[in-house]
């Protein structure tokens, strides 16, 4: 009897588990049920831009314009980001950027930042702006035209006998004139009085505005010309002339037997540390501008000179040492 129990209560089982199952009611909207919000999410920013202004007439250095262009795009390159070159600051195109790079003259950048908060903004070299929480201000005393020639007249008039050297200013803009009045302070901060033993008795270092009559009446063995001329004949010099060079960025390809070092802002340092501090969060600082020695003639300039010039950037980019030269005229103090 037991068996024949056991056996019923699994057939019934058995039966229970086949018994089809009652469909389910498809869910279905409640009427003016509301509706969960979705954000989406904010892009990420993917974009660096180097704005570069022409106001008035008043284009920005090409030079400066060239270096802070290959910068950024190495940097973006680097961080897998697009890069562009703009006129002026863009309207409603910031979304997405995480650079902003401005050069001089000045965009209105400092009004700019304070209302794109979220931009990281750089200053490259634009005079009178005060860093904020997304602005960082490289050489926020203007582009120092003055340091740089006084660091090519030092190095001049080391490698120079009888520290017979001079700069010749072809077209008197504000750069060129602080260029070359900041190459005599240079070479004379290394020579003091510059007395030469032997004549002709020229105040060396000579500083000359327009191209000279007869240079060599001038006695002088190296020079700066503001802006670089393109040949030795454009000074009235023959082209064997044994009168060196110095100048910014690269030499014209006939000057090039006669030079001996360029000098250069380096613009790629100074934006590389702008970026590092961008992606730490970190705003609100000043950065100088600091300045390089490249294209140098080692049978000219030894290991040594070279090492002690170099020496002296640091200080001359920190403002530890005073030019004599108003940056904003380009005229002496």
């Amino acid at each position: 009897m037991r068996r024949i129990l056991i056996a019923a209560t699994l057939l019934a089982l058995v039966a229970g588990c086949n018994r089809p199952q009652a469909a389910l009611p498809t869910p279905t909207a409640t009427p003016g049920a509301a509706l969960i919000p979705t954000s989406s999410p904010t892009p990420a920013a993917s974009r660096m831009i180097l704005v570069a202004p022409t106001i008035a007439g008043d284009a920005t250095d090409a030079a400066l314009v060239a270096q802070a262009q290959a910068a950024l795009e190495q940097l973006a390159v680097t961080a897998e980001m697009e890069f562009s070159t703009l006129e002026a600051l863009p309207e409603d195109e910031a979304a997405g950027v995480a650079l902003l790079v401005a050069l001089p003259p000045d965009p209105g950048l400092q009004p700019w930042a304070e209302t794109h908060p979220a931009v990281h903004t750089v200053s490259l070299g634009i005079a009178g702006l005060q860093p904020a929480p997304n602005l960082t201000a490289i050489s926020p005393d203007g582009i120092r035209y003055d340091q740089l020639g006084f660091a090519l007249g030092y190095l001049a008039a080391m490698v120079t006998p009888e520290y017979r050297i001079g700069a010749v200013v072809l077209d008197a803009s504000v750069a060129n004139l602080a260029l070359a009045r900041g190459f005599v302070a240079g070479g004379t901060y290394y020579c003091g009085l510059c007395r030469p033993v032997h004549p002709p008795y020229v105040e060396y270092p000579a500083y000359l505005e327009g191209r000279p009559a007869n240079i060599a009446a001038e006695g002088l063995s190296a020079l700066l010309v503001a802006p670089q001329p393109q040949s030795l004949t454009d000074l009235g010099l023959p082209a064997n002339s044994d009168v060196a060079l110095v100048g910014v960025g690269e030499p014209a390809s006939d000057l090039a037997p006669s030079w001996i070092a360029s000098g250069d802002f380096d613009v790629a340092a100074a934006l590389e540390a702008a970026w590092t501090q961008a992606k730490t969060g970190q705003g609100g600082t000043t950065i100088p501008l600091g300045i390089r020695f490249h294209l140098v003639n080692t049978s000219v300039v030894s290991e040594g000179r070279l090492a002690l010039a170099e020496s002296l950037l640091a200080d001359i980019s920190a403002g530890l040492i005073d030019t004599g030269v108003d940056p904003l005229t380009g005229e002496l103090r």
